[in-house]
């Protein structure tokens, strides 16, 4: 297939210039006004639908759906052809072709950071991609196949990931992207490996077969042509197992559809008798299709291979023909394949009957099922594994692709007595109580019922009975998690605890308490009795059964996604046929009554009642309910709701025009009369954070009517308390925000509070965390301050009430909360928000994988001969899943590296370049979550060997962990990969990223002259942002120098940290380290090291990159040059530096360390420097010169850098390498009586100017 053409069509800009900057420009898909320039943040968080199209517009369409909905966080993305390479014909059905392929770019992936979606790297993988025949013509049975596929992919995890479409620009035949099963269809798999398939891996097969059809038939879908060349199998090296999908649904459609022609589409030996005589089809054709697979499966061999697909066979087929089942085949398999097979359709098991069997039989294989039974089943399939053998006989008039068949006059189906040989199987099973099924399903009875509760009780409520028998059949799925039917004289010592409407909430002793199993030789027994106290709370919807029905199961699945939860059963009062949950005992007092007790509550506490009531807020809200009446009489002190009453589905609205609640809880939105919608909780939710904060209730002075209606209208809000973290009220004044719009999400407010809980917790996260946790220890030691005493106003009703109000003011925010709206927007951190780890899509700070496991199994194996550095590789990877990049480090053999090069050597090391043969390990995620290893890729690497690192010392542990530190906190540090060892010297090396333009010395002294100011400006700004996060982390460099800087591409980097350490600890001898010219005088004086230190190791750069020679090239670096230093002087600049530079790098070299800038003051005024150069800062203003300026005033030093000589001659003694002074009895540190002087006092002059400059909100690590 050609890919010359692009099928990418550019989108011509309808917007001019005005139309721009007026935000005019509607969104294509939802026609709102964009969010920012071309773009609308509703629709497209991603930036993804503007900008291409397939040039047909139900394509676009489709896809742009896909995008908008993103349930799960999955979309489909519009592929250009020619971003696929190695495209090969793999396969042909009857209606189709497939290819494998290489997606160069692969899947687009997104982190959220900085408040905004931020693509990951690409990766290129290997993908399918199937073309269906005359798809250019684009029916819309190919759209209606690429709808099911989607929905199906949405609703289950045993299909193929569909990744997007693209176009053959050849034949414009239309193609599906999905993702590509290594061992191709399971006809060629077990052709070609059935040797090597035994019946554990059959069974798993048919399992994640069956529970892809269940799915498929759950969601009103049959498929119609299920055959084993439309099942593809992969291979999953991790859990070393085989995994099925099924594919092709071309004929796939809802159930209710069916084909007006009468012509039947398939392969013969898979089509059901009744779908040949011309009956319709139903989902049951689909299990006959399945349990052809099964014989399939058994025999070795495609059925009815030595017979000619033609009328004699399907005549053969409606008179009871089946394929024969393979030698050795357990009577119970081929008894379920002849119940599969009935002729009669409605005599055929459903699809969720085969799945609960086929789960049990693979649980029993995998020795996982308890009792006799399991065991049984166990021991037919491994003798039956002794009878695999290779046969393969095939006819050539077996043709295995899907044709069209038009039969008449067949017979009607007649059933062969199949069963005449198992009279023994159907007698010697019962009937199940709970499913009702007898003959095979008896072996699975112990799967319904592994605890023998099922039987014996009744609730005298039929739905109340099923519901907890479901969750008794499904224990095994939640850690055998059930419910229980308990009679209400198990329970003693009742007491009402709380009330709150007709819900009451009680305390009790339940007598036998929750029953806790053991298994005891193959057999669950139940523990003794053990009492415990409980709460039993009751459901004032108990006389409505499906209202109650649906607040238990809203419970139970809650219950299900937090283990602190415990829904432990159900009973019924005798006297008032109340139904009563019974949940875990916790102090129940509810948010009000917790707040009396306010200076004995810390604010880990008030966190953690947050992240609980978040918890449950977002699982609501995922289910698409609101709670509608959110309230602190409504919380329990974990965050539990008390109280369901007003709990409904977010697509119900009141028809009245009445208002419910407390009113302070109410959201403006909502008193204007406008629809409830989610975002009016997340405002409740606000306004309890407010509560928690100050100890009163909102507004308790106020009078509950129309005029605080009012007020809250046009932004009033309750008061915080003394000392509320800055970062809590902004949290809270976003979920007080009058746009609704603006409001956090219920996701977006756990994944932040929780994020907090964690620090409080002792799980603090960097320096980040430390930062959180020290504004909460601050608020903690203010809350003795707060009067949490009130005179409440006697109309201030906290009770639930119905408002009417009238001609209300259109809702608006309060300047304050303005004020703070604007700071969040500009001042967004990422470190807020919660990440999602890749292994186990669970948020790292809710779940510390990596502490409880080992995802890339790289902790194992392999040790480098030293306990501290062993410990230090093995924290990394523990500790990848709280880095947002999942970074880990490596411990390498030496002889995985080739083509060693020393190519520089410093005072404390020594470089070398290598090929790493395996490069970094990188891992992609299979279907069950587990990860697997990629090829390797070599990569070019160096390695840097520490000088006496033989005896790992404290100090060379401190530079691993400094450059670790440093790399985790800011990616723009060249990445460090791992460790290794010279096994000759037993020197430890680092395996680093290799520069490859090598330091900036040798960039000055080899291309002085093509470098221009603006790349000068660039490497400036690139150094200062690794210096501010160095500072900002509370490190010093100490011995920052040229040398020290290394270039890849057109990016600088600090490097070299063997003198780094904390800003509070100092060197206590008196040896002074580093490279001369760069070491600031204050340090020759011996006076402590400070950041303003390496601030002048900064400046001396700066003069550098000027004048393109190394600083004192013509001197000796000795007592001499160090009194002439602390003397004022200072190194040349090159001819035509701009006078704004040498005032800039004066500063920097200020005698004074209190008088230069910082690195956060450097990184402002360089920034603004480089985004003038570039154009993004014409007009601006700043630092005393406008954008057009400082262009202008660079672009003329650029014109001088041809007439500045390069050439030096060094003196022998100026030495460029890190080493060891001791000087003593130096002058004190002084500025030159002339120039350096004169430079300072004339910046002085306008300091107070510059200090009072602000930067716009500039960005500029986006440039760099």
């Amino acid at each position: 297939m050609s890919r010359d053409n692009k099928t990418q069509v550019p989108i011509e800009s309808e917007l001019s210039i005005s139309d721009i900057y007026s935000n005019r420009k509607n969104c294509s898909y939802c026609v709102q006004p964009f969010f920012e320039k071309l773009w609308c943040k509703k629709c497209d968080p991603y930036k993804i639908i503007e900008g291409w199209t397939s040039e047909n517009p139900d394509v676009d369409k489709f896809i742009k759906d896909t995008m908008y909905s993103r349930k799960y966080g999955a979309w489909l993305e519009w592929v250009p052809f020619d971003r696929f390479t190695d495209i090969e014909q793999i396969g042909e059905g009857g209606f189709s072709k497939v290819y494998s392929a290489t997606w160069v770019d692969g899947k687009a992936n997104y982190i959220f950071e900085y408040g905004n979606w931020k693509k990951l790297d690409l990766k290129p993988i290997k993908v399918a991609l199937k073309r269906l025949k005359r798809s250019h013509e684009f029916s819309i049975e190919y759209l209606n196949e690429l709808k099911i596929h989607w929905n199906i992919y949405l609703e289950e995890n045993f299909s193929l990931r569909f990744y997007g479409m693209t176009k053959d620009p050849v034949t414009k035949e239309f193609m599906m992207i999905i993702e590509l099963a290594n061992e191709g269809s399971l006809r060629s798999f077990y052709l070609n490996e059935f040797n090597n398939i035994l019946w554990d891996d059959k069974i798993r097969i048919l399992g994640h077969l069956i529970l892809g059809l269940n799915n498929l038939h759950k969601l009103g879908y049959f498929h119609k042509n299920l055959h084993s060349g439309n099942i593809l199998v992969s291979r999953d090296y991790y859990f070393e197992c085989y995994n099925a999908y099924i594919s092709d649904f071309e004929l796939t459609g809802p159930t209710n559809k069916q084909k007006s022609d009468n012509k039947i589409y398939g392969v013969l030996p898979y089509i059901a008798p009744e779908v040949l005589n011309g009956n319709p089809y139903t989902p049951s054709s689909d299990i006959y299709s399945f349990d052809i697979i099964m014989t399939e499966l058994s025999s070795e061999i495609p059925p009815f291979h030595d017979r000619k697909y033609d009328l004699n066979l399907s005549v053969d087929i409606c008179n009871g023909l089946r394929p024969e089942f393979g030698k050795g085949t357990p009577e119970f398999y081929k008894e379920l394949a002849y119940r599969c097979m009935n002729s009669n359709p409605k005599q055929r098991p459903k699809a969720d009957e085969l799945s609960k069997l086929l789960i049990f039989w693979c649980h029993s294989i995998n020795g996982e099922m308890f009792g006799y039974n399991g065991k049984k089943v166990k021991a037919i399939f491994e003798e039956a594994d002794e009878e695999i053998l290779y046969i393969r006989k095939m006819n050539p008039d077996a043709i295995y692709t899907s044709q069209s068949f038009s039969f008449n006059n067949l017979p009607n189906p007649i059933e062969e007595n199949m069963n005449n040989n198992n009279e023994d199987i159907l007698n010697e099973y019962e009937v199940c109580s709970y499913c009702n099924k007898s003959i095979t399903e008896e072996l699975w009875c112990n799967e319904c019922d592994p605890h023998y509760m099922i039987d014996g009780w009744t609730s005298e409520i039929p739905d109340i009975d099923k519901f907890i028998k479901d969750t008794m059949y499904n224990a095994r799925n939640y850690n055998y998690y059930f419910l229980e039917w308990v009679p209400f004289d198990r329970f003693i010592n009742i007491e009402q605890i709380e009330e709150e409407g007709v819900s009451k909430v009680y305390s009790a002793i339940w007598t036998d308490g929750k029953p806790e199993f053991r298994l005891i030789n193959g057999s669950w027994r139940k523990s003794e009795f053990k009492s415990m106290k409980v709460i039993l709370k009751s459901l004032n919807e108990s006389q409505n059964i499906t209202e109650c029905l649906n607040k238990l199961k809203f419970y139970w699945n809650l219950c299900k996604m937090d283990d602190t939860l415990k829904f432990y059963g159900i009973t019924k009062k005798p006297k008032t046929e109340e139904i009563m949950m019974v949940v875990k005992f916790t102090n129940v007092k509810s948010l009000k009554n917790i707040t009396n007790d306010f200076n004995n509550i810390l604010w880990e506490d008030k966190i953690r009642s947050l992240r609980d009531l978040a918890f449950i807020l977002r699982y609501l809200h995922e289910l698409k309910y609101f709670y509608k009446d959110l309230h602190n009489g409504n919380i329990l002190q974990n965050g539990n709701y008390s109280y369901f009453k007003l709990f409904e589905p977010a697509n119900e609205q009141k028809s009245d025009d009445k208002i419910y609640g407390i009113l302070p809880y109410i959201s403006p939105e909502i008193l204007n009369r406008k629809p409830y919608t989610l975002s009016s909780d997340i405002y409740s939710f606000g306004i309890i954070m407010t509560e928690l904060s100050s100890g009163k209730p909102p507004f308790y002075d106020k009078n509950f009517n129309s005029s605080l209606a009012s007020d809250i209208c046009n932004g009033l809000r309750p008061e915080f308390g003394k000392g509320t973290p800055e970062i809590y009220k902004k949290l809270a004044y976003k979920c007080m925000n009058a746009n609704s719009n603006e409001r956090p999400t219920a996701d977006e407010l756990y994944q932040i509070i929780n994020f907090w809980n964690i620090i409080l917790s002792g799980g603090v996260l960097g320096y980040i965390g430390k930062e959180i946790k020290v504004m909460f220890d601050d608020a903690n030691n203010k809350i003795p301050n707060i009067s949490t005493s009130y005179e409440k106003n006697p109309e201030a009703n906290y009770t639930c009430q119905v408002f009417m109000f009238d001609n209300l003011p259109k809702p608006v925010n309060s300047s304050i909360i303005i004020s703070y709206l604007e700071e969040t927007k500009n001042k967004e951190n990422s470190h807020f928000y919660n990440k999602i780890c890749t292994y186990c899509n669970k948020p790292f700070i809710e779940k510390l994988l990596c502490k409880a496991c080992d995802p890339y199994c790289m902790i194992e194996g392999w040790t480098s001969g030293n306990l501290n550095i062993d410990k230090f590789i093995k924290d990394s990877i523990y500790n990848a899943g709280k880095i947002l990049s999942h970074s880990f480090l490596e411990w390498v053999p030496f002889n995985r590296f080739t083509n060693i090069e020393k190519v520089g050597e410093g005072g404390f090391a020594k470089v070398y370049s290598a090929t790493w043969i395996d490069g970094k390990s990188e891992y992609v995620k299979l279907n069950d979550g587990s990860l697997e290893k990629l090829k390797p890729k070599p990569i070019k690497v160096a390695l840097k060997k520490l000088n006496g690192s033989q005896i790992i010392s404290n100090k060379y542990l401190d530079e691993l962990k400094v450059y670790w530190n440093f790399y985790l906190n800011d990616k723009r540090y060249l990445t460090f990969y791992g460790l290794t060892k010279d096994p000759e010297t037993k020197e430890f090396m680092i395996i680093m990223d290799f520069a490859n333009e090598g330091n900036l010395r040798n960039t000055l002294l080899c291309n002085f002259i093509n470098t221009s100011w603006k790349d000068k400006i660039k490497w400036l700004l690139h150094l200062v942002v690794d210096l501010k996060s160095m500072h900002k982390l509370g490190y010093l460099h100490k011995d920052l120098h040229s040398g020290n800087v290394l270039q890849k591409d057109s990016t600088v980097y600090i490097s070299d940290f063997g003198l780094s350490g904390p800003a509070n600890e100092q060197k206590s001898d008196n040896k002074i380290y580093g490279v001369l010219p760069y070491i600031a005088p204050e340090v020759l004086n011996r006076e402590p090291y400070t950041s303003s230190s390496d601030i002048y190791s900064f400046g001396i750069i700066m003069i550098e990159l000027s004048f393109g020679k190394p600083p004192f090239y013509n001197r000796k670096h000795n007592l001499n040059l160090s009194l002439d230093i602390c003397n004022g002087l200072r190194p040349e600049f090159g001819k035509g530096t701009p006078k704004i530079y040498k005032k800039l790098a004066y500063r920097c070299t200020n005698a004074n360390p209190i008088e230069r800038p910082s690195a956060k003051e450097l990184f402002e005024i360089i920034g603004f420097w480089y985004n003038s150069i570039i154009d993004l800062m014409q007009e601006e203003e700043n630092f005393g010169y406008k954008g057009k300026e400082i262009k202008t005033i660079f672009e003329k030093a650029d014109k001088e850098i041809p007439n500045i000589l390069t050439s030096y001659e060094k003196d022998p003694d100026a030495i460029y390498t890190s080493r060891e002074f001791t000087f003593s009895n130096l002058s004190k540190p002084v500025n030159s009586s002339s120039i350096i002087s004169s430079y300072l006092q004339e910046d002085k002059t306008n300091e107070v100017a510059r200090q009072d400059s602000q930067l716009a909100d500039l960005d500029f690590k986006r440039y760099l």
